[in-house]
């Protein structure tokens, strides 16, 4: 209480700032890209539709894997968007495969 921070001229980016702070989930996106998040999606469409239960959740699964992957290629990508949308995959593949998990890694560390 009472701490004073001068911060005239001060560039800051990616951090925060705090006086005895405590940081959580304090992983970073340097590791995960947009292209890398397109490129998952494309190359694990296929075999996570197929864990779908049934037709109708497989042709649901490859809608919203369209609609991820027009969000992502979009000039601002709505991480909320993206991130709903991945909601209603997992939703419907019940148990996500390795390439799944990897792409839900991905989603988390862009957009939260």
């Amino acid at each position: 209480m009472g701490d004073r921070f001068d911060l005239r001229q001060a560039k800051i980016s990616n951090t925060a700032i705090g006086n005895h702070a405590t940081t959580y989930n304090n992983s970073s996106a340097d590791d995960a890209s947009i292209p890398d998040l397109i490129k998952a999606l494309a190359s694990s469409r296929e075999a996570i539709a197929e864990s779908a239960p049934t037709p109708a959740d497989r042709t649901e699964v490859l809608e919203a894997l369209d609609r991820i992957e027009a969000e992502l290629r979009s000039d601002k990508p709505r991480g909320a968007a993206v991130s709903a949308r991945w909601q209603t995959v997992t939703s419907l593949v019940g148990t996500l495969s390795e390439p799944a998990g990897k792409i839900a890694e991905l989603v988390t560390k862009l957009f939260g």
